[in-house]
């Protein structure tokens, strides 16, 4: 996943020569205000346990975090969809990594 931020750096860079200024003006703006509402502050790290949840799998059969993590590994991504090119990055990039995954 490290080429992941190169990646991602690529598409920023891409984007600041395509969209205009006063629309990275705006979401700089905002991404700065959530940082000050301490939105990241109260989000889990690298590292940090997971608290128990319970949410439907594919098939829509409810699933615990801790059963998954009783038989293996569990990566959660949060996949806004289709339309979010980080999203799809993200996605992308967890395919590649696969092997390590397994």
């Amino acid at each position: 996943m490290s080429n992941l931020f190169q990646t991602i750096a690529e598409y920023d860079a891409a984007k600041a020569k395509r969209v205009p200024a006063d629309v990275l003006q705006t979401m700089a703006a905002t991404t700065r205000q959530l940082e000050t509402m301490g939105i990241t502050d109260r989000s889990l790290k690298t590292g940090d346990r997971a608290p128990d949840f319970l949410l439907p799998n594919h098939l829509g059969r409810p699933r615990r975090l801790t059963e998954l993590l009783a038989d293996s590994v569990v990566v959660l991504s949060f996949y806004r969809g289709g339309w979010c090119p980080y999203c799809n990055m993200e996605l992308h990039a967890l395919q590649q990594s696969l092997p390590e995954i397994r």
